[in-house]
């Protein structure tokens, strides 16, 4: 299978409306985005739904790896949750390279709060796919 960009992605595509549109920002250490949840992505009132918070942990991951060059997929990951993510909240989504053993690169990344406050953290192992 062919793996192609569109800009459709869920959690960083452009052209996806229903998307969370995270504008990423790529560096030496990995990726970068902030983020504010709205209220229809709830689980719970007033908290994000899990599964947002580990696609949210996922694609940063992805990301650190990218920053290495090269695209990337998931292969594994591990979501823990620490505290509970409120909708409406600033938060900081952080991914890093971790171990690079060529075809298979370790990636952790963090959801956290301005403070550093570490609310969800992740730790994934993504496939480096051909280009």
């Amino acid at each position: 299978m062919e793996f192609q960009l569109d800009d459709y992605c869920f959690a960083c595509g452009k052209k996806n409306k229903n998307g969370l549109q995270l504008n990423i920002e790529l560096h030496e250490e990995g990726s970068r985005a902030r983020i504010k949840f709205p209220p229809y992505m709830q689980g719970y009132s007033g908290v994000v739904h899990g599964g947002l918070i580990a696609t949210v942990l996922d694609e940063l991951a992805v990301y650190a790896g990218v920053s290495l060059g090269g695209k990337y997929a998931t292969g594994e990951i591990t979501v823990r949750f620490k505290k509970p993510v409120k909708i409406g909240a600033e938060y900081i989504v952080e991914g890093e390279v971790i171990e690079d053993r060529g075809k298979v690169v370790t990636a952790k990344s963090l959801l956290k709060d301005p403070e550093d406050i570490v609310y969800a953290e992740a730790r994934a192992k993504l496939i480096r796919l051909n280009d």
